[in-house]
């Protein structure tokens, strides 16, 4: 007998509201923000990108300092761009079949769609000026198999010779100067025939399939009745987002000096940014163990989440153990950033994005 939907969400917290899950967090959130003199204490972290890349971060801003050999083929367009403008560009470009398209500011995976003709594109522009004043870009699909969420953070320069007092050297003691603190691997919602069941009988027996039924029935109306034939593998959905049915696996075990060598070298050029995740693709795990073939489709800010905290195997109080801990480092960068002059954000500031993120939610 299947679970409900509505029991396997309860009974899963990666599956809660964002607003549930992180209450029990509210408490040592404000004993950072007392220890800091502000609630928006998290807010210098990254004093290269306004508030840090809490809300509303482009993706331009910070993939544009990066070294060309780590990125993907990109375009950027302004969000009313003509249609035949758009495609000569991509074919000036030599962008192919199928490549990425999303939005320059976005959040969860919004927007983003892989498109494989130019109809498709066609279509996905005339709606998507309808409704959004966001620009957008447009991105290579990476052939790589392997994709990666990666959280990366280095201590400002000299951090540890800055502290004054044992009790604070004693602290930050136990911080690295730079580390990956948290890996992820991205599991696409996939089915698998067996030579009997149509696709929809497939996706039905997957839970996490279930979630999306709705969408993949639109997407798939084609295919939905036909019997999959046996062994036979289906991505049903190619973006890397939980919300879209990707499952997160803890990654952990594949942090090495190495890789982070490689991020260090990465981040050289990302002055005055120090807490972030990396979505990456790789070719294989020895690869990125030795710090090689990384190509980074986007970074995020303050907001990034140790997301290898949402595979289902993880005990939900080693889950707040970990972003707990996140918490703190954010707050130790910050508040020695704020020493060095980068100033917090003010409370209205961020209530407003607090509060607009709730009637978002709930309204």
């Amino acid at each position: 007998m299947k679970k409900p939907l509505w029991w396997i969400k309860m009974t899963n917290f990666e599956y809660w509201s964002f607003w549930f899950f992180y209450l029990p967090t509210v408490p040592y959130g404000l004993y950072l923000a007392l220890r800091s003199g502000s609630l928006a204490y998290f807010t210098s972290v990254n004093p290269a990108v306004p508030l840090s890349g809490l809300q509303g971060q482009p993706k331009q801003d910070i993939l544009k300092l990066l070294d060309e050999k780590y990125l993907p083929k990109s375009l950027y367009f302004k969000h009313n761009s003509d249609f035949e403008f758009v495609k000569f560009q991509i074919e000036k470009k030599q962008i192919k079949f199928p490549f990425i398209i999303k939005p320059e500011v976005g959040e969860r995976g919004k927007g983003v769609e892989k498109m494989d003709s130019f109809k498709e594109l066609q279509d996905y522009l005339n709606e998507y000026t309808k409704e959004n004043k966001s620009d957008f870009i447009i991105q290579e699909f990476l052939k790589e198999p392997i994709e990666l969420g990666v959280l990366y953070y280095r201590l400002p320069n000299n951090l540890k010779s800055k502290v004054s007092g044992e009790e604070e050297k004693i602290r930050l003691k136990k911080f690295r100067n730079s580390a990956i603190t948290s890996i992820v691997q991205k599991e696409f919602l996939t089915v698998i025939g067996d030579g009997k069941k149509t696709l929809s009988e497939l996706i039905g027996d997957s839970d996490r399939a279930r979630f999306q039924k709705k969408r993949l029935q639109k997407e798939f109306a084609q295919e939905w009745n036909v019997t999959i034939p046996i062994n036979k593998k289906i991505i049903l959905e190619h973006i890397g987002n939980h919300c879209r049915g990707t499952k997160f696996v803890d990654a952990n075990y594949l942090v090495t000096e190495k890789n982070i060598a490689a991020f260090d070298e990465i981040m050289k050029s990302l002055e005055n940014y120090y807490y972030g995740r990396f979505d990456i693709k790789v070719s294989s795990m020895e690869d990125f163990k030795e710090g090689k073939g990384i190509k980074i489709m986007e970074v995020n800010g303050v907001a990034s989440e140790p997301a290898h905290i949402y595979d289902p195997k993880t005990p939900i109080l080693k889950a707040y153990r970990d972003i707990l801990w996140h918490m703190k480092i954010i707050q130790v960068i910050s508040f020695q950033n704020k020493k060095d002059g980068t100033a917090f954000a003010s409370f209205s500031q961020i209530w407003k994005i607090v509060s607009d993120e709730f009637k978002k939610t709930f309204f």
